[in-house]
């Protein structure tokens, strides 16, 4: 599981989306995604448009953002 200390918590820029490879600036659907494998202690981060990675998933998946 991706540590507390996330680049979310320490980004100044958002990374482009991982599937189109545009800006996600301004986007309101912006999410963060981090991947990591028990045992190993790097971390992936991706960042994506939801209304894309939705686009991706698996039917019953999908992506919800709630703006906080």
């Amino acid at each position: 599981m991706p540590s507390a200390k996330s680049p979310a918590d320490t980004m100044f820029r958002r990374l482009l989306c991982c599937i189109c490879g545009q800006s996600t600036a301004d986007a309101d659907d912006y999410v963060l995604l981090g991947i990591s494998t028990p045992g190993i202690p790097t971390e992936q981060w991706l960042g994506a448009h939801a209304e894309h990675l939705n686009s991706l998933l698996a039917r019953g998946f999908s992506v919800e953002v709630h703006k906080m």
